[in-house]
Formats: structure tokens, sequence, C-alpha cells
């Protein structure tokens, strides 16, 4: 249970409350607070202020907040007065059932960046155990009396360094490199700019040490690619196809698995051609990445208004619809500044102003917000928390799942057995096609993803995923022990090998990188995804760190076996602690009010009221309908304009106490 803030030091007020403690379980929109002239008078200020008219006229940036503000009354309204075009309502029918496929121009070109950028990190990552040899480690039969342990933590270290340093560094990158460089591209420009001269650099090492150099600064590469990519794809990307955009996240590593893996079939002898060869799509990244439009939430963050609107008018493809998105986004981040306020007083004087909030405050707020102090946010304000906790389980729960045992170290399960370990320096051609195999099952079996990531959700995809992962994980550690001839093991240890690939890549393989890049405040965005990113990959540098040991003293039965248990706990606490964010296509900006329910609520609801329903629903074949956690207050009826103040059905007193119509009381 979350320890709830002192209210006597600090009075909770509406919009603070349900970002903090949303014990109303309400996604709000704060333009329905305000009458309809109010929002116009308000949008006809912004417009003047910030130089729109260069850009898009007052008339349809008024449109655009009154569509923002309640799609089904301005729709009647305009189909009524006849001012709706056949082209506008097109495009809002469309949006409610298109296809990535049938997405913008634009919006293809970011998510052909962002595909490359994931292909160049799996590319990273491939059958790397033929180079221990040339650079003078004996890792021939490595067990605890023929080999010097030395030389396997050499060999160890040096393909765990790359994970270390982006855990360390290159993660945490992201949001100086977005405040220096100005934005997500310029961000991902200089994270392929690491790669590309690490991988050139590893083809001319002639050492480990030096090896192990160039890999740190490929892992710095890795790690600030790792946290800008996903959060460029999730801002740019419509709500409603937000998890299938973001999906290509893991399609592109998986297919950059496989690519490494064929590399390693074509050139099985040079380990320089198979290290250097993401040389080759850092490059292209790098002169893609040119190409794209910046982010536009990144945009509004900035005040760049005029160039926010330019890019959603590209992506949406439409000026009503860009007019839309750029008004509600700037009014949801208004809100997310009573995060940051520091005195009652402020709190007060913000919630009276939304979404009248002049812009320079926010800036002014989230200014005084420096990199530091953003990190501690991270584990102080109740809803930035939840989403650092959320992300944390997600991303633990992948490795915990046991994937990159086979990913990092594929070639030595696959020519292991329990009686005589070993880690081969010349890996047979029989075990790089299996390592191919489970780089090409798992990037063809991320494509399922794309089908029920936005209806069914991240986290049902999470859950489903691990629980599958468990029979097959088991399977695969004993398929070490099921046959005493050598061919038939590989052939059973690669069928469970598959399936195990199957059940991981849509759900765990998909979700963790997609689920952290949506789920915090705009301002603590990217530290927050420095903060997952560097979870994953520390996780990921543990384990290639210690796997080689962990084989030889458990056997491959054993180490799988230990990872089948953690597998099952990580299905445990994703089901408890992580918040669902997708039945409702929810907006980035919504999500603040998702992480505003406390984390012993949501606790509460699955113990109390989604496990029995799940029993009676499935065991006793009962139709009673489950109650939904979160209600979408997407049915508020349109408010009258009797008042004159922007909150005027939930007027905020100086003495900290609300009135709102409908419920009324004193936070």
């Amino acid at each position: 249970m979350e320890p709830r803030q002192d209210k006597s030091s600090k009075t909770e007020l509406p919009f603070q409350q349900l970002l903090n403690h949303n014990d109303t379980r309400v996604i709000e929109n704060p333009l329905r607070r305000v009458a309809e002239e109010h929002v116009v008078e308000w949008i006809k200020n912004f417009h003047g202020d910030n130089g729109l008219h260069c850009v898009i006229d007052v008339a349809t940036l008024i449109r655009g907040a009154r569509l923002a503000r309640q799609e089904e009354i301005f729709r009647t309204k305009e189909i009524a007065e006849g001012t709706l075009t056949e082209v506008e309502e097109r495009a809002l029918d469309k949006e409610k059932v298109t296809t990535i496929w049938n997405e913008t121009r634009e919006l293809k070109i970011i998510l052909l960046i962002c595909c490359l950028g994931s292909v160049l990190q799996g590319a990273i990552v491939g059958a790397n155990t033929t180079w221990p040899r040339a650079l003078g480690l004996d890792l021939e039969q490595y067990g605890p009396r023929q080999t010097s342990g030395k030389d396997v933590w050499k060999f160890s270290a040096t393909n765990a360094i790359v994970y270390f340093a982006a855990s360390t560094v290159g993660a945490f990158l992201c949001d100086p490199l977005t405040e220096i460089v100005t934005g997500r591209r310029a961000a991902i420009f200089v994270a392929a700019l690491f790669t590309f001269v690490a991988s050139i650099g590893e083809a001319f090492a002639h050492d480990w040490r030096a090896l192990l150099t160039w890999r740190f600064f490929l892992g710095i590469g890795m790690g600030a690619k790792s946290s800008v990519i996903p959060i460029y794809e999730s801002e740019v990307s419509p709500a409603r196809l937000r998890g299938q955009v973001l999906t290509s996240w893991q399609t592109g590593t998986a297919l950059g698995i496989a690519i490494s893996g064929a590399i390693a079939l074509i050139v099985p002898g040079s380990w320089k051609y198979q290290l250097s060869s993401s040389f080759i799509p850092a490059f292209a990244l790098l002169l893609l990445v040119l190409v794209g439009s910046e982010s536009p939430r990144w945009l509004i963050k900035k005040q760049r208004y005029d160039k926010a609107y330019i890019v959603l008018r590209r992506l949406r493809g439409n000026p009503l619809l860009a007019a839309r998105d750029l008004v509600f986004i700037f009014a949801q981040l208004q809100v997310e500044t009573t995060l940051f306020m520091r005195t009652n007083q402020d709190i007060i004087q913000i919630e009276n102003r939304i979404p009248y909030l002049d812009p320079q405050v926010y800036r002014q707020q989230t200014g005084l917000t420096g990199y530091a102090r953003r990190i501690t946010q991270l584990f102080v304000i109740p809803r930035a928390r939840r989403a650092t906790l959320a992300s944390f389980l997600v991303m633990t729960a992948q490795q915990m799942s046991g994937i990159n045992v086979f990913a990092f170290l594929a070639s030595t399960l696959f020519v292991s057995s329990d009686k005589t370990p070993t880690l081969e320096t010349s890996p047979d051609k029989t075990s790089l096609w299996l390592y191919f195999a489970f780089g090409l099952a798992n990037f063809l079996s991320s494509m399922i993803a794309y089908f029920f990531i936005d209806t069914k959700g991240r986290r049902w995809l999470l859950m489903l995923s691990l629980a599958l992962m468990l029979p097959f994980l088991i399977g695969t550690a004993f398929s070490f022990k099921a046959a005493e001839d050598s061919s038939r093991q590989r052939g059973l240890t690669a069928t469970f090998l598959v399936l195990y690939t199957m059940a991981y890549s849509p759900g765990a393989g998909v979700v963790p990188f997609l689920y952290s890049s949506e789920i915090f405040p705009q301002i603590l965005r990217e530290v927050g995804m420095a903060w997952a990113s560097a979870v994953s990959w520390m996780g990921a540098g543990i384990l290639d760190l210690c796997v080689p040991a962990l084989i030889r003293e458990l056997t491959p039965t054993g180490l799988l076996c230990l990872f089948a248990g953690t597998d099952a706990l990580a299905l445990c606490l994703v089901w408890l602690f992580v918040p669902g964010t997708e039945r409702q296509q929810a907006t980035m900006e919504e999500m603040n009010y998702v992480f505003g329910v406390a984390t012993h609520r949501h606790m509460n609801y699955q113990t109390k009221e989604v496990a029995p329903w799940c029993y009676k629903h499935y065991i006793l074949r009962r139709k009673d309908a489950l109650d939904p956690l979160y209600r979408w207050d997407r049915q508020r009826e349109d408010i009258d304009g009797t008042s004159n103040g922007p909150l005027q059905n939930g007027r905020i007193n100086q003495n900290g106490s609300t009135s709102i119509r409908g419920r009324s009381g004193t936070t």
C-alpha cells in the first residue's frame, strides 16, 4: 500500500487529486470543465499570443478546440449548420478504423526511422562466441577443472560491457541529449553516431581490452537509442494505433537478431565481420533520421506551437484533426503543471486558470525542475512513482522470463549438455542455424502483437506471454536430458525453443519498452524512459556476465528451471502492480489519470473483483459483467455558460475546498 501524503501539509485539489490520488478513477478531459464560450475566448488569445496566424486561421483552431472538447456534440452542431466539410467528416470517420498502412506518409517515414533504429539494436546482439580464440582467450572446454576462470570472466565482461554501458551511461543521456541538442531526432542522430564509430572500431581491436573499450561506446549508443526511439514513436502515433506502431521496436530488434545470425552463417569464421556489421544500419539511420519530423509533443513542451501544428498536420493529414490534437495536448500539459507546484497557493492559482494558463507558467514551473530533481521526482510524486514501479516491473519481467539466456549465449546452450558444459569458440553450422532460427522465430512471432496490442491490451498480452512461456521453458530445460543422441537432443531443444520464442515475442518481447515509453508525464518522460531502459540493460548485463558461469555450475537444465521460477514470479507481480493502459485507447496525456489511481486500489481490484469474477465466469460459467477499474469521462454533458471562471463546475476556494457539480466536499 502506498503511503498517502499528509493533507495538513499539502492540500489535495481537483486536478492534483486526479493525478496523485485519483480515488474517483475518472479519466478527465480538462476542456469539458469549461463553458464553450470561454474556450473560444481562450483559443483566440492563444492563437494571437503565439503567432499561429502564419500556419492556421483562428476559426479552424476554435473548431479544433470544440472537437477536442466533445466530438459528438461538435459533429452534431457542425452537420446541422453545414460547416463540417465532407473531407473533414471522412477524416474523422477514417481515424477510427484506419490501419498503419493507410496512415500518412509522414508517420510512415518516422516509423521507418524507428524500425531501422530497432534493427540496429538487434544487430548488436549476435552469435558472438567466435572472437575469444583470436584474441587469446581459452574457452574451448571450460569447467571447474578444465580452464582458468579468468578467461571465462574476460569473455563474459566483454560481452556484458555493452549492457552495463547502456544502463549506466547511454540510457541516461536521453534527457540531456533532447535538451542540449534540441529534440528527439538529434538525440537519435548522436546515438547512431556512437554506434557507427564503435562498430567500425570493433573491427580494429587486437586484444580483448580494446574490444571491451569499443563495446563500451557501442553500449552508450545502444542505451541512448533505447531511451529515445520508443518515446519518439509514442509521441507521433495516434492513440488508436500507438500500440501497433510501437510494436515495431520489438519486431525490428528481432529482425536485427535474425540478420546477425544470418551474417554468422555467411562468414562463420570472421568475428570482425560479425561484430562490426552493425555499422551498416547505423550509417543508414544517420541519413534517414534527417528526413523525419520532430516530435510534436516535444515542440509543444518547448512552446514551438507553430512548428508543432505543422508536424501534426503532416501526421494527421487534416488541419482540423491537427488543431484538435494541438489544443488537447496543450490543455493536458497544463494539468501536468499541478504535479510540480511547491506551495498550496501556487496550486490554487494554477488550478483556477486551467486551461487558460499562460504558456510561460508551464515553462517556468517545469524549468525549475533540473535533471537531478526530475530523477528524484520519479520516486517522490505519487503519479510518477506508480509509473516508475510499473516500468520497473515490466522491464524486470522481460529479464526474469529467461529470454536473454538464449539471445546472448544461444550457441552455448545448443552445443552443451548436462554432463559436459562447453562454450565453443568455433560453433558448428548446426548451432548457427539454430541461432538464426531463434532470431527468425522471434521476428515472425512478434507480428502477432499487431492484432491484439490495441484491442486486448499491453497488460493482457504480457500476462498471457509469461503464462505460456512457463511450460515451454521447463520443456526446453529437460530437453537436454530427454535424449542420449545429440541430434535428437538438438531437434527437441530447437522445437521447444521455437515454441517458447513464439510465446515470448508478442508479449514479454513487445510490451516492456512500448509500455514504459507511454506512461510517464511529459516533463518526466525522458528520465522515466531512461530509468526503465537502465533497469532492462542492467538485468541483461548481469545475465550476460553470469550466465557462462551459471551454465557451468547449474547445467542448462538447472539454469532454465531457475528461470521458470522467476517467470512465474514475474507473472504474479505484473498481475498485482501493473495497470492496464489501453482498452479505451488512452492518449499519452490521459495516462496521468490512469496512474493517479493508488497502487493499493489497483491491487484490491485485482484480488477482490477480478479474481472472483474469473472464477465465476470461467469455472461456474456465469455471465456476470465485470465493473471496470477506470471511468472514462467521455460522456460528460455539455456545460452551460453561467460562470465566468474557467473551473465553473469545480471552483477552488482559497481555503482549499472545492464545489464540483454533482459532488461536493473538501479535499
